[in-house]
């Protein structure tokens, strides 16, 4: 079934997405702009919300066998991934490499994401994907309407102890100390999975907001007081403390504000091309990088800014993200022309 709400969902968060990664050459050159910060944080908490939207439908799914809808799911994630990490190395190789300098990395080290610092690096996400859908069997059976109140609780106390991380941070940077032992912490810190738990949860409950009214207004504005907090801090003890954490609380005030702020308004209903975008909202996040360059983007914004007198930076990052968003929407559709091709963006 298809909901109207979800769809600009999606579409919000994989723009928010390249906001961020287009902010990345900015953030670089100072790191304790608050704007940037913004948009850097806005960028994860897009993340967070499709972790989120990923929750609302795979925890509360029909699908009668789990487990097979799971491993065919994990098959055509694996083959797309391998085309890409391929695909991007090629780019770095031959393509970026005629433009600016670009360490060489072997494939093998290529290949894992996660060490190596190159375009291909925004495909960790779809790593992360794996491990939640390979839970979703398990998980599933526990999602039942009558047990919203203990899987609201035994996530709250997740937040909590996952939280427990950043204070950790803190105190290692202030006063050289760890207070809180990893073991206790490591099992809550997989990437996405307190989002994907809460989404599923927002899915099993479908909490209900009549369209502006207070409450409904007020879970926008606690979003965005959420990410100005997460700003400001961020602009003071520096963006990496917080990148990366998606169980942090002022994120997860924000995505989850955003989610419900958009889910409860009035919309039944949106065009064909919107649908048509939120359709190929993962091809999009496949194929950005390609336009976004965020790790070796050098070249590009510094001959754009140099040739746009009086260009403003965070307009000019608005305007290069919509653009880049468009060119993805627009390789996308292009190959899902063929059926061969239309495999490469579709997840």
């Amino acid at each position: 079934m298809r909901i109207a709400t979800i769809d600009l969902l999606k579409i919000l968060a994989i723009f928010l997405v390249i906001l961020a990664h287009v902010t990345l050459f900015f953030l670089n050159r100072d790191e304790s702009d608050v704007v940037l910060c913004f948009f850097r944080q806005a960028g994860l908490s897009g993340v967070a919300l499709f972790f989120i939207c990923s929750g609302y439908f795979l925890l509360n799914n029909k699908h009668e066998n789990q487990a097979n809808y799971v491993i065919a799911k994990i098959k055509s994630i694996v083959g797309v991934l391998i085309f890409w990490l391929l695909f991007y190395y090629a780019y770095d190789t031959w393509w970026i490499s005629r433009f600016t300098d670009v360490p060489e990395i072997n494939l093998l080290n290529y290949l894992n994401v996660s060490k190596a610092t190159t375009e291909a690096t925004p495909l960790w996400f779809i790593f992360a994907i794996i491990p939640l859908y390979i839970f979703t069997p398990l998980m599933r059976h526990a999602f039942k309407k009558e047990r919203a109140g203990e899987i609201l609780k035994v996530v709250m106390l997740m937040v909590i102890i996952a939280n427990l991380t950043l204070i950790n941070a803190w105190t290692e940077a202030s006063f050289h100390f760890s207070l809180f032992a990893f073991n206790l912490l490591i099992p809550f810190q997989p990437e996405g999975l307190i989002c994907f738990l809460i989404g599923g949860y927002l899915g099993l409950v479908k909490p209900a907001l009549r369209p502006f009214s207070v409450a409904h207004i007020m879970t926008l504005i606690m979003a965005i007081a959420a990410l100005l907090i997460l700003a400001f801090i961020s602009s003071g003890a520096g963006i990496a403390i917080f990148y990366g954490k998606f169980y942090n609380l002022l994120l997860l005030i924000t995505s989850v504000g955003l989610f419900l702020f958009v889910v409860n308004l009035n919309i039944n209903a949106l065009p064909r091309w919107v649908s048509n975008v939120s359709d190929s909202v993962l091809g999009i996040y496949l194929v950005h990088n390609i336009f976004v360059v965020e790790v070796h983007s050098v070249f590009i914004h510094e001959k754009l800014l140099g040739s746009i007198p009086g260009a403003k930076s965070y307009l000019y990052i608005i305007a290069y993200s919509l653009l880049a968003f468009i060119l993805a929407y627009g390789l996308c559709a292009l190959l899902k022309r063929s059926k061969i091709t239309a495999r490469i963006v579709t997840l």
